[in-house]
């Protein structure tokens, strides 16, 4: 019998490759050298950035607290019944958990609803969806493998749609203990790489 979903693992801490801290420095050296030959056309074009993103963070800040507004009464559990009886609950609990904090907006993650648009309701970039197709996948104990092969692939466009390609891929099969306290034995692919289900 499964365990619960309430003890599945959180998501993996993502930690920087080594060549992109190599692609850091090259790019704050280049900046510096830049600002020493145009520093006022370098200030200009910082300032306007800085204001383009101002703007921006607010209208998404606002757009999530009357989101959150809305919803202040819902919960995971009507998340889950949306779906019926036969959802796996560690894929939904997952979903939804990963989800809910990825637009959360004051520190308070928001409820999310089946029918969610990934990029028009949730205004989740695609870049930013597929990293949260992993640690979905990775807590919800389902391999990422040969995902291209799922009818789903390259169709997900609601959190509905996630939870429905996520079932069709493979359950990764925990290692089990030998008898008499012998190695453990590993059942099945654990790992999940391949590529995540692209946002149509």
């Amino acid at each position: 019998m499964r365990a619960p979903s309430r003890t599945m693992p959180p998501a993996p801490i993502h930690k920087p490759k080594w060549w992109a801290w190599i692609f850091v420095t090259a790019l704050f050296a280049g900046l510096a050298y830049w600002s020493w030959q145009q520093p006022y056309l370098v200030a200009v074009l910082f300032a306007v950035l800085g204001v383009l993103v101002w703007i921006q963070t607010i209208w998404q800040t606002h757009s999530r607290r009357r989101l959150a507004a809305s919803r202040h009464e819902e919960s995971i559990c009507r998340f889950a019944r949306s779906f019926g009886l036969g959802a796996d609950s560690w894929i939904l609990r997952a979903v939804y958990e990963e989800f809910s904090r990825f637009i959360a907006v004051d520190r308070r993650a928001i409820p999310i609803r089946r029918e969610d648009r990934c990029s028009e309701d949730l205004k989740i970039d695609p870049e930013d969806f597929d990293d949260l197709a992993r640690d979905i996948a990775f807590r919800a104990r389902r391999s990422m493998d040969a995902c291209d092969k799922n009818p789903f692939y390259g169709k997900v466009k609601t959190v509905g749609d996630i939870v429905t390609f996520l079932e069709y891929q493979p359950l990764i099969v925990e290692p089990c203990t030998a008898p008499n306290g012998g190695p453990a034995t590993q059942l099945g692919n654990s790992g999940v790489t391949e590529e995540p289900p692209s946002v149509s």
